[in-house]
């Protein structure tokens, strides 16, 4: 009787834990994989830097906040690649 009493006991306090427990996500929810562009001011050809990648990832190549990245993809706009940005190019995180 002790036994299945301590056995209750522990199943009803994982699931108490396991309620309270959110996963740990690097933020992007609902945005899915993403690619990362460069666009020749000069010319107007399009570079693809990565492809179908984690936003995670793009906002550690662009040296970008993963929350701002999200925000605009989430607003249908392109987030700015400011690392890979300079006076001869634009480069641009896209939703995949």
């Amino acid at each position: 009787m002790r036994i299945r009493f301590a056995l209750a006991m522990a199943a009803a306090g994982a699931a108490a834990l396991m309620s309270f427990a959110s996963p740990a996500q690097a933020g992007g929810f609902g945005v899915g994989n993403v690619d990362i562009t460069v666009t020749d001011i000069a010319s107007g050809n399009e570079t693809y830097i990565a492809q179908n990648v984690s936003i995670l990832q793009a906002a550690q190549i662009c040296q970008v906040n993963v929350d701002v990245i999200t925000a605009a993809l989430l607003r249908g706009e392109y987030a700015k690649c400011s690392n890979k940005t300079n006076n001869h190019q634009k480069a641009w995180i896209k939703k995949h």
